[in-house]
């Protein structure tokens, strides 16, 4: 029988239950290097053995698992993905994904409506988890990608503004060995930003600044001003912070602007469209910006050529020159 992209996701929801809820176990991260029983197992983790089991077994039908004479051991993908402390670790995507789940369970509601759901006891979008779940998603090939493709070798500094962990600034760092970087956002974020980058073996060349992207000054004769997952604002508060931009940045200097954006022109990519949706559950009557919004706010404050392009399946960037 052929595939049916619309079954699949029907059932996509149990599938990303099983994975988050053995990741949250610890399941993964137990299991590295180890094999073992899922009488073990839920004696170590606390729980039910039967049901712990049937958890295991429906991992190992994902091919997360292999499962041989009543023991388990990770397979590649689990190694590489739900492992806590690996590179490519997605354990805090799933977490936030599943704090949100209520959210998108109103869907239906908030579209009716207009009105934001309700979800009691929810966390913050902006706390360490979420600020650590953006950077395991920038670590797939998207900071990379965007080190690649941004030539700064004319640069000496950059501000990174609403830098989250930092990943970005400090991978361009890294890329860059000329390169110093100041990267600014709210107090409670650079917590994870700070831990982050004396982590990172280039912490003699990034220094932190507290602030307001979307009121403070940046500065003057700036080489180069990076905004990732920073512009999904309203236009207002989107062209007030690029004027902050373009009057920080030296004549010449750069401005580069990268973020998950749809594109309704040709309705890629997916994952633009989907994560502007997620926007609109926190703040309905918000107006997130698409791709063709980010060129035309650009072209508006003063920008000029500008070169937009795919950055990776999932983003979009745009840089441009004051």
């Amino acid at each position: 029988m052929a595939d049916n992209p619309i079954l699949d996701a029907v059932f996509h929801a149990w599938r990303l239950s099983v994975i988050t809820t053995a990741c949250r176990l610890g399941v993964f991260t137990r299991l590295e290097g180890d094999r073992l029983s899922a009488e073990q197992l839920a004696r170590e983790l606390s729980c039910v053995p039967h049901l712990l089991e049937a958890v295991l077994d429906a991992c190992a039908a994902l091919g997360l698992l292999r499962r041989q004479d009543g023991h388990y051991t990770n397979r590649h993908l689990s190694s590489a993905y739900l492992v806590e402390g690996r590179p490519l670790y997605l354990g805090h995507i799933l977490e936030v994904q599943a704090r949100g789940a209520a959210r998108w369970q109103q869907l239906l509601d908030v579209v009716r409506t207009g009105e934001p759901p309700a979800v009691p006891g929810e966390a913050g979008e902006q706390d360490a988890i979420f600020t650590l779940a953006m950077n395991d998603l920038g670590a797939h090939n998207e900071a990379a990608a965007l080190a690649e493709a941004v030539d700064l070798r004319e640069c000496s500094t950059l501000l990174d503004v609403g830098c989250g962990s930092g990943l970005y600034g400090i991978t361009l760092c890294r890329h860059n060995p000329h390169l110093t970087a100041t990267l600014i956002d709210r107090a409670p974020v650079l917590h994870t930003t700070e831990k982050m980058i004396a982590a990172s073996g280039v912490g003699d060349r990034i220094r932190t600044r507290v602030g307001d992207m979307t009121g403070d000054d940046f500065g003057q004769d700036v080489d180069a001003i990076l905004l990732s997952d920073a512009l999904y604002q309203d236009a207002a508060v989107c062209k007030r912070i690029l004027r902050s931009v373009h009057t920080a940045l030296r004549p010449g200097g750069t401005v580069v602007v990268r973020g998950y954006y749809p594109d309704p022109g040709d309705s890629e990519p997916l994952f633009g469209a989907i994560f502007r949706l997620n926007l609109l559950l926190f703040e309905p009557q918000r107006t997130p910006p698409t791709a063709n919004d980010i060129a035309q706010h650009l072209a508006h404050v003063g920008f000029v050529a500008v070169r937009r392009f795919a950055l990776t399946e999932r983003s979009l960037c745009f840089v441009g020159t004051k």
